[in-house]
């Protein structure tokens, strides 16, 4: 089963999904995935992604310069990201959380997350993301009824892992 969460407030769903990594991996629980992950920011809109296990941090964006209005996610850096989660997943143990980062414009294009998360639900692990409420449309289409949208609170984020385990 796939659970998501949508959050309006900016950076909101990052939070919640890096805080829910932190008490995972505290508690022992095997995480395999990205979250976001805060790194000193060398120009606007850089992304970074801590990957899990491990907690390596990966930038998956790209400066455009001054004045660039278009997108500063480096694509060829986030593939690079999918496909090491991706070799990560292929011996992953049952009982393996997987945490996604979002299912957004990426995901909705077809690349991304997607394969990931079809390979996780193929392996039987639960797989938890956020869907930005631009990408809603298209999360529910490519999920396809197989995904439960939960409260964007950590214990409901607990609860639905718990529910899954059994």
């Amino acid at each position: 089963m796939i659970g998501f969460v949508t959050c309006h407030e900016r950076g909101a769903a990052d939070r919640l999904l890096a805080q829910l990594a932190e008490r995972l991996v505290q508690a022992g629980r095997p995480v395999i995935g990205m979250v976001r992950a805060e790194a000193r920011q060398r120009f606007d809109c850089e992304m970074h992604l801590r990957l899990l296990p491990g907690g390596q941090i990966r930038a998956i964006s790209q400066d455009l310069g001054k004045g660039a209005s278009g997108c500063s996610l480096d694509a060829g850096a986030l593939e690079e990201v999918v496909a090491q989660v991706g070799a990560a997943l292929e011996q992953a143990a049952p009982g393996t959380v997987v945490l996604l980062n979002k299912f957004g414009k990426q995901e909705a294009a077809g690349r991304g997350c997607r394969d990931l998360i079809a390979q996780a639900m193929a392996s039987d692990l639960p797989v938890l993301l956020s869907v930005p409420p631009e990408t809603r449309d298209d999360f529910e289409a490519f999920a396809d009824g197989f995904a439960e949208e939960i409260v964007p609170d950590i214990q409901a984020l607990e609860a639905f892992l718990s529910r899954e385990a059994v």
